[in-house]
């Protein structure tokens, strides 16, 4: 692949006003000639398929970023590793995929889940790099949960900031089938999220809960996105992060209820600490409707930090910066503890330059 592609990612639904510039996100001359998959812990009851094998079945299954991150996988040429829940199977032990990101390279990974019906599967995925690295950290992710089954992926980015990550998700839900996100944003320095669940089986559900520690200029675009069609469906998106020093967040969260959706319920939540006059906060919840009975609504809260918990602080001896940073720290806690793997928490906090072991459990 030669020839870079100009995108046009993580478009909005029903579009706003275009001189808000909010409606989609563009990334110029994006190319992808590598993979940086390089360690995988497969369990027992999840089988890692041949190539191609299951093509026909995870087509057609469309990402929150859009066609375009379609068309960068087609040009690029590389296949799908695809990881398959056997029926029925049951286990704690999640497959774990680790990418690393030497600098200067251009990578695009496709990974594609299937949890069969009954099946339970989580999946551990973790970038990283050296921190003075750059390049671009390319990820399509999509998944398939049959009747009754459960997902739960967790993606962190652990990356340098000169990183561009596109890191994209899409989901397809059966009957009673439910999918479970963790995205935890620390690294890159210029980041853009794409989800899109389709919620199509009755009684299927979505939760998905990102954390986010943005400075020194670092920008996040997110684009998530819950289709409601089956009836007695159930979303909840929620967002937390910090932002400093330049740092600029847009926060694209719509829940679309379609025709025959009815009793589906979708909550959009956001909780955003803004640290300083120069972070720029940017968020449009879009709550589409062509169902009457149905429930959907978007909270948020959004500001500086207290100015009755910054005196408790400094009245023990906590200044005002460390008092930030417990804070900041906090937002991710809550977030990371929501991580169903001890190891994977241990990199975020060690990543963010705490002691590693704040929090742990103790292991028996």
């Amino acid at each position: 692949m030669n020839q870079g592609l100009d995108m046009k990612i993580n478009i909005l639904p029903a579009k706003t006003w275009n001189w808000l510039r909010m409606n989609e996100a563009e990334v110029k001359q994006a190319k992808a000639d590598a993979q940086a998959l390089c360690s995988k812990e497969v369990p027992d009851g999840i089988q890692e398929e041949p190539a191609g094998l299951w093509t026909e079945k995870m087509e057609g299954i469309e990402t929150g970023m859009g066609a375009d991150m379609d068309r960068l996988a087609q040009v690029s040429g590389f296949s799908p590793k695809t990881y398959r829940a056997k029926v029925g199977a049951d286990q704690e032990a999640p497959l774990r995929l680790g990418f690393f990101y030497e600098n200067g390279l251009q990578a695009l990974d496709l990974v594609d889940l299937i949890a069969e019906e009954d099946s339970v599967m989580t999946v551990l995925m973790d970038y990283s790099s050296k921190q003075d690295a750059e390049g671009l950290c390319s990820v399509r992710t999509r998944i398939r949960a049959e009747k009754n089954a459960r997902v739960r992926l967790v993606q962190i980015d652990r990356l340098g900031q000169g990183f561009l990550c596109l890191n994209d998700v899409g989901a397809v839900c059966g009957e009673n089938a439910r999918v479970e996100l963790v995205h935890i944003f620390l690294g890159s320095g210029r980041t853009y999220q794409g989800c899109k669940t389709r919620l199509l089986g009755d009684k299927s559900s979505l939760q998905a809960d990102t954390g986010y520690l943005l400075g020194k200029g670092q920008r996040l675009d997110m684009n998530y996105v819950a289709l409601h069609e089956g009836k007695k469906t159930d979303s909840v998106t929620n967002a937390s992060g910090v932002l400093t020093e330049n740092a600029f967040k847009l926060f694209r969260g719509t829940v679309d209820f379609r025709k025959g959706a009815s009793e589906a319920c979708g909550v959009e939540k956001e909780d955003v600490l803004l640290m300083g006059d120069d972070v720029v906060n940017q968020t449009i919840p879009l709550i589409l409707c062509a169902e009457e009975d149905v429930q959907g609504s978007h909270g948020a809260s959004i500001g500086e930090m207290d100015e009755e918990m910054l005196f408790y602080m400094r009245a023990r001896g906590i200044d005002e910066q460390e008092a930030y940073g417990l804070m900041a720290r906090a937002k991710i806690e809550a977030v990371c503890q929501k991580i169903p793997d001890e190891k994977t928490r241990w990199l975020v906090r060690e990543f963010m330059g705490g002691d590693p072991c704040d929090g742990c459990e103790t292991d028996s």
